[in-house]
């Protein structure tokens, strides 16, 4: 699972590269990390969550205040920032919070707009927002799937609604997708990885670890690469 603040590429002054960049570099993940997260997970350096072709060594856009406001000062046109999180959701809130503390210090006009989950998804589908704090998690662990859903543009959801588009990823993840050998498409793959992530797809906040509690009396549970849970084999002694 990656949880991240899907951004509209499409909408003012998020279609700006630059804005884009500082709202990472306004982003203080390490302290979303301990407030929201208590210390559970990793901070991404990808788009989407942890695959078999994840590369380690892209890097992370880091938290660098002064980079931010640079940016903010370049090309930041006064234009509001609506951050949608799902009302009644306090670890969304708490997120939201500390990202508009940074982004208002970096110089942006951000506010937190509370609505239920399906009104959101609704304007994200239609493109109607332009940031929204939620998810991703996958059902497989190939990376082919959700790296042409997210971000290809021409993969059918418009690179999961966020209406990025740079021809080049395109081309990349489709040699990803034609080439057989697992070294070359690692090498594709994180090609992809390092110019999605510095385009400023998205705002990555943590690659969320699976975390269960059970019955010391429930035996066998295991969960899956992919963060799901296995149940054929789980039984309870008692």
């Amino acid at each position: 699972k990656l949880d991240y603040v899907y951004l509209n590429h499409d909408a003012a002054p998020i279609n700006s590269k630059d804005i884009r960049l500082a709202l990472n570099y306004a982003a203080n993940r390490e302290a979303i990390m301990k407030a929201v997260y208590f210390g559970y997970g990793e901070i991404p350096n990808g788009y989407m969550p942890k695959m078999s072709f994840t590369d380690p060594d892209v890097e992370a856009i880091p938290y660098d205040m002064a980079k931010a406001k640079e940016l903010v000062a370049k090309s930041y046109d006064g234009t509001k920032i609506e951050l949608n999180i799902d009302a009644g959701n306090a670890p969304s809130k708490q997120i939201a919070t500390i990202l508009q503390q940074g982004w208002t210090e970096a110089g942006l006009n951000v506010e937190i707009v509370e609505a239920d989950g399906g009104t959101n998804w609704g304007k994200i589908e239609k493109g109607d927002y332009q940031a929204t704090v939620s998810y991703i998690t996958s059902d497989i662990n190939d990376d082919d799937e959700l790296a042409i859903l997210q971000a290809d543009y021409t993969g059918g959801a418009k690179a999961f609604f966020t209406n990025y588009n740079n021809p080049e990823v395109t081309s990349i993840l489709r040699a990803a997708r034609e080439e057989s050998v697992p070294a070359e498409r690692a090498k594709l793959y994180a090609q992809a990885q390092e110019i999605v992530v510095w385009d400023g797809y998205s705002v990555p906040l943590n690659y969320t670890p699976a975390m269960n509690a059970y019955h010391d009396h429930v035996k066998g549970w295991r969960n899956l690469t992919t963060g799901w849970w296995w149940l054929r084999d789980v039984w309870l002694d008692k």
